[in-house]
């Protein structure tokens, strides 16, 4: 999990850490944990709760996607 996605997903949504986490049922302090990157894993059931809460995939937590990125194309084929 990518700690500043949390972050920006819970800022975007105007969520302080301890409103994150009452409607995850995730500790303030396991989110902050991985807000600075103080986590070497994340249980599935963790990853599940955020992502609920932020109303995102948890795919999108592991793997953001950038929308100003461009799909570049082969032309000549």
């Amino acid at each position: 999990m990518r700690m500043s996605e949390i972050k920006r997903l819970r800022e975007e949504r105007g969520l302080s850490r301890d409103e994150l986490a009452a409607k995850s049922g995730v500790s303030s302090l396991t989110i902050r944990a991985h807000e600075l990157g103080n986590v070497n894993g994340t249980e599935t059931k963790t990853a599940e709760a955020i992502a609920l809460a932020l109303s995102v995939s948890v795919q999108a937590l592991f793997f953001p996607v950038n929308i100003n990125t461009s799909i570049q194309t082969d032309k000549s084929a």
